[in-house]
């Protein structure tokens, strides 16, 4: 467990070893509640859980000279769940009422930029927990509500406010380059 977010991201970029779990607080449990000068609370008093993020390599990938890197395309599979119930919200194959989600062609893979894809696309978390991953690769990223979706949720995807997500995702290739770099 890292709490300097640098040392983290340097655990992630030299590589996991397969089954190995690395983690980082990104924000301490406590009040969270906004506050007038004076301290009176405005609104609804809240508070949060300590803010964990993890990733685990789940499978190691056949060989590794390079890792995914930021402006990098990445070509991925994956299935998003939330933590506390265990609901699939997401994944690049889920079809909703046996049709294929629009706008992804029916794909069981999506492509993305590591860290740039557009606001609310995905959870902030995949910029971090991607960051050296190699092709072949299969990483579990769990993500603390501040990195996800906060406290207002996806309510049309069943995330729930203040939910803790899960996503168990596949590296198929980098700048489309399928083969092990």
């Amino acid at each position: 467990t890292f709490r300097d977010p640098s040392i983290f991201l340097d655990q992630l970029r030299k590589g996991l070893k397969e089954g190995e779990v690395v983690t980082t607080q990104v924000a301490p449990a406590g009040d969270t509640t906004q506050r007038t000068q004076s301290g009176r609370a405005k609104g609804t008093e809240t508070s949060q859980e300590d803010q964990r993020f993890s990733v685990t390599q789940l499978k190691a990938p056949t060989m590794c000279n390079r890792g995914a890197r930021t402006d990098d395309l990445l070509e991925i599979s994956y299935v998003g769940s939330v933590v506390e119930t265990g609901t699939i919200f997401d994944g690049s194959a889920i079809t909703i009422d046996g049709k294929g989600i629009p706008g992804r062609g029916n794909d069981v893979s999506l492509f993305f930029v590591l860290g740039k894809q557009p606001f609310g696309q995905f959870p902030p978390g995949w910029d971090v927990g991607l960051e050296g991953m190699c092709v072949g690769e299969r990483r579990r990223v769990v993500i603390p509500p501040v990195l996800a979706y906060g406290s207002v949720g996806v309510p049309r995807r069943n995330i729930p406010p203040d939910a803790t997500l899960q996503y168990d995702i596949t590296l198929i290739s980098i700048n489309g380059l399928a083969l092990p770099q």
